[in-house]
Parts: C-alpha cells; sequence; structure tokens
C-alpha cells in the first residue's frame, strides 16, 4: 500500500514536471530506459539502497552514469528520489508515471485473463467493446488462467469485470449456502 501511494505522489509530480515543461514524451522514454535498467542492473539499485554508502557518493554515481545520457529533469528527479529514499521504489514510480502518460494520451491499459488463448478476431472484437465502454483506446495485454474455467476477467482500469465460470459457479454457491433448508 505504501509503495503505491509513495509511486503515485513521485509519478505525479514527475508528470506535472513534464507537462509544464513540454516534455512528456521525452520523460516518458528515459523513464521507461530508467526502469529497464534498474530491472537488468540490480547491483545498482543496491548500490543505491546501501545506507552505508554516503549520499554524496550515489549522487556522483548517478550523475556518472546518467549525465547527457538523460535529460537534466530526469537527473534531478532520480537525485530527488535518492535523497528522500524512495530509490527502492523507483519501479512502481515508472510504471505509474507511464500509466499517467498513457491517460494523458487517452489510451488505458487493459489485462484480460481467458482460461484458453483468444484468436485474433476476438481480440479485435473484444477491444472495440472495451473501446466503446470506457471512451479511451485500449492496450490490451492477455493472460491464460485455466482456473476460471471459461469465460473472461477483464481489468480496465481500476474496473474488475468478472465473466469468468469459475466466478459464476462461487456466486451460485453463495446463493445455495444462504439457502436455509428446514
Amino acid at each position: 500500500m505504501i509503495a503505491a501511494e509513495v509511486a503515485r505522489r513521485y509519478a505525479h509530480g514527475l508528470f506535472l514536471l513534464a507537462l509544464e515543461k513540454n516534455a512528456v514524451d521525452l520523460l516518458a522514454e528515459e523513464m521507461r530506459d530508467i526502469d529497464n535498467l534498474l530491472q537488468v542492473e540490480k547491483s545498482l539499485l543496491s548500490f543505491l539502497a546501501a545506507p552505508q554508502v554516503r549520499d554524496q557518493d550515489k549522487f556522483a554515481a548517478i550523475h556518472a552514469i546518467f549525465s547527457g545520457k538523460v535529460s537534466k529533469m530526469l537527473e534531478e528527479f532520480l537525485l530527488l528520489v535518492v535523497s528522500k529514499r524512495r530509490n527502492s521504489f523507483l519501479h512502481e514510480i515508472a510504471e505509474e508515471f507511464d500509466e499517467m502518460v498513457l491517460e494523458h494520451k487517452g489510451y488505458v491499459k487493459t489485462r484480460v485473463v481467458t482460461a484458453i488463448p483468444l484468436s485474433e478476431r476476438e481480440k479485435e472484437l473484444l477491444v472495440h467493446r472495451l473501446e466503446a465502454k470506457s471512451g479511451k483506446k485500449v492496450m490490451l495485454y492477455t493472460e491464460i488462467d485455466p482456473a476460471i474455467i471459461g469465460g473472461v476477467v477483464v481489468f480496465l482500469g481500476d474496473q474488475i469485470i468478472d465473466k469468468s465460470i469459475r466466478h459464476q459457479l462461487d456466486l451460485l454457491k453463495n446463493e445455495l449456502q444462504a439457502v436455509k433448508v428446514h
């Protein structure tokens, strides 16, 4: 819970800066690159999180690694995150920032879970329906989970649409358990 709140606040601040400086696309690309780098180079994140490393050394490392490779805005943002000891949340901040950029551009990330893979035609129809429902362009990510038995579970922004057979069976089970037999 704290990670989500921290990520939201820092991403929001960076997003406002990006809007102000008309650099949304630039900062979005740079944040994705930094997030990818930190996912691969876990030692860098460990170094930045190490309490025995002086802040000046962390700042020098950030400057040495990123100076000239990312915008000054993002370099200063990284320095701020590290100085506030929030570097362990950089991945979450990057994800939240990406969500804000996509929303700003009229997109919504949508995860769809099915028991079996969807055909390309089914994906197209689903995207069309979800775009009509949300009023936004849908970026569809699919996932297979045989445990839902059949049907579909859609995570559309902050909405969950559960039309799975597993969910329907659970509802039926609850109804049957609630019936009093004399």
